[in-house]
């Protein structure tokens, strides 16, 4: 059964994304010792992996879009007088719809650190080894059932797209017609998507976005470079300006954009300097009370 409030439903799940991509201040010590950074969020990529509790608020997303994708298709429906014309929804793929903690797991195995070329290597290598973000296989199949394109727009290197599209057949997704639905970074391209989204926006008529990172829907999330020396109260004041812009896309979260959660690694780090304290939640409690 439909729930009585799709919205709230949403709202609901936001604030639990909210909880679950803060990052532990035990990974946040070992980041200000000067430790590797994939070793400094180990609790983060152990936390995705294992815990039951990502799991439930994956699943709640994709549960609570696919309400949502319903009401859209059934509303448009209704004032058309026939379904829409060429829907279609728009995911990232890696920690959206396929889960790469298998990198995670050799870059921390191996004290190495991300770089372009390695993850290159994963793209073609780890084809096998990908898996499917709880929620997501059942969201697109739902999608594809009611007439919906299913259309995926990553930064993985265009030169691997066959390697891509293998990994999408491991995790069983459907690939049929997938060369006009998959739109992947051309090789000296920049991170910005903003040209293939609106190459997708002008074929068809997008529904949803779904992102693990802001910049999966919008370059208005771009985070400011902070340069090397920066202050304390000039991280603050970057990382406030990006909430600020996240309110004021309210109108989107829950309704056509659907944010997933991903504590291991993304744009939200350009904002956490070298002594990560000094951007936490301040406290005036002292040791000495712990102690009394």
């Amino acid at each position: 059964m439909k729930p009585a409030s799709t919205r709230h439903t949403c709202a609901v799940v936001l604030a639990v994304i909210l909880a679950l991509t803060t990052v532990t201040p035990n990974a946040l010590a070992e980041q200000a010792s000067g430790a590797p950074p994939e070793q400094g969020s180990l609790l983060a990529n152990v936390y995705t992996m294992t815990s039951a509790e990502y799991r439930a608020c994956c699943m709640s997303i994709y549960r609570a879009a696919t309400y949502r994708l319903e009401e859209i298709v059934e509303e448009m429906a209704g004032e058309a007088g026939s379904a829409p014309l060429r829907p279609a929804v728009v995911l990232d793929l890696d920690q959206t719809v396929l889960d790469i903690t298998s990198f995670q797991t050799f870059v921390y195995q191996s004290g190495l650190s991300y770089t372009p070329a390695r993850w290159s290597v994963y793209e073609q290598a780890g084809v096998e080894e990908v898996l499917l973000v709880p929620g997501a296989g059942e969201f697109i199949a739902e999608a594809e059932a009611l007439g919906v394109s299913v259309i995926y727009l990553s930064n993985r290197n265009e030169a691997n797209q066959e390697f891509t599209i293998a990994a999408l057949e491991h995790v069983g997704l459907n690939t049929e017609g997938i060369e006009d639905r998959i739109y992947l970074k051309p090789t000296g391209a920049s991170s910005d998507k903003s040209p293939r989204r609106d190459a997708i926006s002008a074929r068809y008529n997008v529904l949803m976005i779904f992102g693990d990172n802001l910049r999966d829907f919008s370059e208005v999330f771009k985070p400011e470079r902070l340069g090397e020396g920066a202050t304390a109260d000039e991280y603050l004041s970057a990382i406030r300006a990006r909430s600020d812009a996240v309110e004021d896309a309210l109108c989107h979260w829950g309704v056509d954009w659907f944010m997933l959660p991903n504590c291991m690694y993304g744009e939200w780090q350009k904002h956490v300097p070298d002594n990560p304290v000094d951007i936490m939640t301040p406290t005036e409690m002292t040791v000495e009370q712990t102690e009394n």
